[in-house]
């Protein structure tokens, strides 16, 4: 518990040198700014304006980092330090959902104002942090540079993006609970009132048993990422 709180103060203090909290901030500034005449219309689309602001603070910042502290060859430090790789990817998904949670904090402020159901928002917003920073984690794994990283990346994100398809005319039904996403997007159209609280019930327990199955995955992946490519069988 003590290297993740220290690994947590670590990532916090490099988050905040490295402009990711301005970016998140400004970014969700910029978002508000741009929505704001479609405030009154925006109930149902909210799991896409959360999704979307979050696939950059938590998805591409978490792979980003991973990318940073190999080069700068911090990762290969930690592996062989007391520190576990869940100590690690804990702090990680602590420190990235802080960060969404502070830019959709701002943004439903702006757009929205105050709601009844903070509690299922700010779960669902953690759920989704969670889930995009240790796919992102995955994803990063085996590339060697943000730029070969960039391309490829649309496909990873697309494969998130399944749950919000009921919004523009898709398909829904059971099978969307099938998608590590599916929890959060219950529990944010439950915090704007577009689902009935009832809807809640099953998303806290999916959800942790989907980020716990992406945090198994990404500590596997995360030793790909700290062996040298020449040595990788």
């Amino acid at each position: 518990m003590r290297r993740s709180a220290a690994t947590l103060v670590l990532d916090l203090r490099r988050h905040a040198q490295e402009g990711f909290w301005l970016v998140a901030l400004l970014t969700g500034l910029t978002v508000a700014a741009l929505l704001s005449p479609l405030a009154a219309d925006l109930v149902r689309w909210w799991p896409v304006i959360v999704l979307g602001e979050l696939t950059i603070t938590s998805f591409y910042f978490a792979a980003v980092q991973v990318l940073q502290e190999r080069n700068e060859g911090t990762l290969a430090a930690r592996a062989v330090s007391p520190l576990r790789a869940w100590e690690y990817l804990t702090a990680l998904v602590v420190s990235l959902a802080l960060l969404s949670l502070a830019e959709v904090t701002v943004l439903v402020l702006v757009l929205h104002g105050p709601l009844a159901l903070w509690p299922a928002l700010a779960v669902g917003v953690g759920l989704v942090s969670c889930v995009y920073t240790l796919y992102g984690v995955v994803a990063v794994a085996g590339y060697e540079s943000i730029g070969a990283f960039l391309l490829p990346s649309g496909a990873w994100t697309l494969v998130l993006s399944l749950p919000l398809l009921p919004l523009i005319g898709g398909p829904g039904g059971w099978w969307l609970w099938l998608h590590p996403l599916q929890p959060a997007v219950v529990l944010i159209d439950v915090a704007f009132g577009a689902a009935p609280s009832s809807a809640a019930a099953p998303c806290l327990p999916l959800g942790a048993a989907w980020c716990a199955g992406l945090g198994g995955l990404a500590r596997h992946r995360l030793r790909r990422a700290v062996t040298p490519a020449g040595a990788r069988g």
